[in-house]
């Protein structure tokens, strides 16, 4: 069955992207009469995407980071709202493309889930930082990865970041509080299957 793409290769695709999922979903609401996300929430990541993408033209290093941070904002928020389309559309061409996206065909039938992360591997960058460097081995159906972290021992909800890359850096953690973590990967089927859990003291 036909699938919503959601990925995007660079910076002025992404915007082209957004931009066209916004008009075709507005346009045809009678079609997709609840998105979620809304096209509110659509409509302010991309606005505050095109705002960092014209900054970081000056390749100010500030600009350049929070560039990589909207685009981030926006491509977990096109990536939801596929899973929205894909269940209203269930397969049809004409559907997926009426919501601004592009569509992909299967071209195997793998069988199974989404196999559990393995390997999940935490470091800190750089002592006084604040930083921690999260790695998983990589497996080559992973549409994104899924990386979750919260204080550990508490009942805090996990803090859950969407990423292209088999490694991320978690920034702004509080210095001498232990960290758990936990990753995903998330194939064509999108059901989560999340490695044991790793913790890490940031120093």
């Amino acid at each position: 069955m036909v699938k919503p793409i959601y990925k995007s290769n660079d910076a002025t695709e992404l915007l082209r992207y957004a931009e066209s999922i916004l008009l075709k979903m507005t346009t045809n609401s009678d079609l997709f009469p609840e998105p979620v996300p809304s096209l509110t929430t659509l409509e302010g990541h991309l606005n505050a995407y095109r705002d960092a993408y014209a900054e970081a033209r000056f390749r100010d290093k500030r600009a350049v980071i929070l560039k990589g941070q909207k685009g981030k904002d926006l491509q977990e928020t096109i990536y939801r709202l596929s899973h929205y389309v894909d269940a209203v559309a269930k397969g049809d061409e004409a559907m997926i493309v009426a919501a601004g996206f592009s569509f992909t065909r299967p071209t195997t039938n793998r069988i199974g889930r989404t196999p559990q992360a393995e390997n999940l591997r935490i470091e800190n960058v750089q002592v006084g930082t604040g930083i921690l460097r999260v790695r998983v081995k990589p497996w080559k159906h992973a549409r994104l990865y899924q990386f979750e972290y919260r204080k550990k021992g508490t009942e805090e909800p996990w803090t859950s970041i969407l990423h292209s890359n088999s490694m991320l850096e978690v920034r702004d953690l509080e210095m001498m509080y232990t960290y758990e973590f936990r990753v995903s990967y998330l194939g064509t089927d999108t059901i989560t299957n999340f490695s044991d859990i790793a913790n890490a003291l940031v120093v």
